[in-house]
């Protein structure tokens, strides 16, 4: 009889080292450092965030109100299941550490700042056991059980950060490789149209008498260049031309013209001349674009869930570092399952195609629509708030209500969905958001089905479903 390799895993090189110290650790020596958890982790946790706050690298990661109230508890909860009274089980930390570091992958905290937090604990908890006044080796032991233990957990996270920031680093290689194969003539052509359309609407009001104040990156040409052209043609040295020379437009010529009165026919030909600049810049960049469709879902045509992380993750630093919000709907069609069971899978699938169409017609062109799974999508509104988020999953919404009925065999198959909204809140785990997005659905569907739910949290709890609870100090505890 043979064993199935899937169900022995060797122990780990950290795994046995771990055992191995803890082994060797006396019980006299790991309750003293128990204890010194139980009456001073939140000594610990206070003196960790105080200084890390200050850290220009790790702030933007521990400012947002709801890791604060999450990062408290985690951190205390991490020390005291590193430092428990009883052995603790290697196999467990290391799974711990595992979860840490994938998350901070994901976030893309810098390596140092999980390392300087490290070094904060360590000191405190030195401090603290120099306090005890202990006799003999007791205190020399009780100090290197702390740093070795700490130190081998970090070891292990630092691994699983690697590997994940690795895995990182090939999907986003890959979306990028995947947006150059959309069809680039028609992607050119609907860019070219924005561009022109924002330029003439710019110039009647302005020649007309107008004030408007509508700016090219506020645009859907600005949006679309923003959020997905810079991805498009990530590493083109012509993508930041562009992107400065938008900004130009709108920090020199859009104030000159709006406050000039009368509107010179020079002026209006230097912000006519910019346009083009841009313009034979944008087609530079298509012309080097190879037109191979790869990376969608080959039945609806959506954007692989495969690149949900690199899209959200650039989502969430974009709008940390920009202050601008972003929301996520999560559509699941009403019935499916009766759909494919009544009909058939070909008539489940012409659904399907069906409502990733009007999916398509209803978001914007900055927007990113997803096959989540069976008969669900996700989407990503750009710098969309939670009241805008609102109205486009509403019109969304009677927009499959009213337009898709398929006539089969003179049946007619009418079709619904439910939606989940949810607006980033500040967290930089992108996986909260789309948590919070499925759990409104669910609440949604609940309700009846056919309608949205707005996905609603007070501090880290979610109101109608309970908070997320998670073993992890994150450097942040998330």
């Amino acid at each position: 009889m043979t064993t199935d390799a899937r169900e022995v895993q060797e122990p780990s090189a950290a795994q046995k080292e771990w055992q191995n110290l803890i082994a060797q650790t006396s019980d006299r020596v790991r309750n003293i450092v128990a204890e010194v958890i139980d009456r001073h982790a939140m000594d610990c946790v206070q003196r960790f965030y105080d200084v890390l706050l200050n850290n220009a690298d790790a702030a933007p990661f521990l400012s947002n109100e709801i890791v604060d109230t999450r990062l408290r508890a985690a951190l205390r909860r991490w020390l005291a299941e590193l430092f428990s009274h009883d052995a603790p089980d290697a196999g467990v930390l290391v799974q711990t550490q595992q979860r840490i570091g994938a998350a901070h992958a994901r976030i893309q905290i810098p390596i140092h700042v999980v390392m300087h937090g490290a070094r904060l604990l360590k000191r405190k908890l030195r401090m603290f056991i120099q306090g005890l006044e202990l006799v003999g080796t007791e205190y020399s032991m009780a100090i290197a059980y702390v740093e070795d233990m700490i130190d081998i957990a970090i070891e292990v996270m630092s691994l699983a950060f690697v590997q994940g920031t690795r895995k990182e680093v090939e999907v986003n290689e890959a979306f990028r490789l995947m947006s150059l194969g959309k069809d680039i003539s028609l992607e050119r052509e609907t860019q070219r149209a924005a561009l022109l359309e924002w330029g003439q609407s710019f110039l009647l009001d302005i020649c007309y008498g107008g004030d408007s104040a509508n700016t090219l990156s506020d645009s859907a040409f600005g949006l679309w260049l923003r959020h997905k052209g810079s991805v498009l043609f990530q590493g083109a040295s012509e993508i930041d031309v562009v992107l400065k020379a938008v900004e130009h437009v709108d920090n020199d010529f859009v104030p000159r013209l709006v406050s000039e009165r009368p509107v010179s026919p020079q002026a209006v030909k230097a912000l006519q001349g910019a346009l083009d600049e841009i313009h034979y810049m944008m087609d530079q960049l298509f012309k080097a674009a190879e037109a191979v469709e790869n990376g969608r879902d080959p039945l609806t045509k959506t954007l692989s869930r495969r690149f949900l992380p690199t899209i959200l993750g650039r989502e969430v630093s974009l709008s940390l570092r920009r202050h601008i919000p972003f929301s996520v709907l999560m559509v699941d069609i009403d019935h499916f399952k009766s759909v494919n069971d009544t009909f058939g899978h070909v008539v489940g699938d012409s659904v399907l195609r069906y409502v990733a169409k009007i999916l398509v017609a209803q978001c914007r062109m900055s927007d990113f629509i997803f096959r989540y799974g069976g008969e669900e999508f996700l989407v990503l509104l750009t710098e969309a708030a939670e009241e805008q988020a609102i109205q486009i999953a509403e019109r969304i919404r009677e927009a499959i209500e009213r337009d898709s009925v398929l006539v089969v065999n003179g049946n007619n198959i009418h079709t619904t969905a439910s939606f989940g909204i949810a607006t980033f809140d500040g967290h930089p785990d992108y996986r909260h958001l789309i948590e919070d997005a499925d759990r409104a659905l669910y609440l949604a569907k609940a309700a009846g089905r056919n309608r949205y739910q707005v996905s609603k949290r007070c501090g880290s709890v979610f109101q109608t479903s309970g908070g997320i609870e998670e073993p992890l100090i994150d450097v942040l505890g998330l």
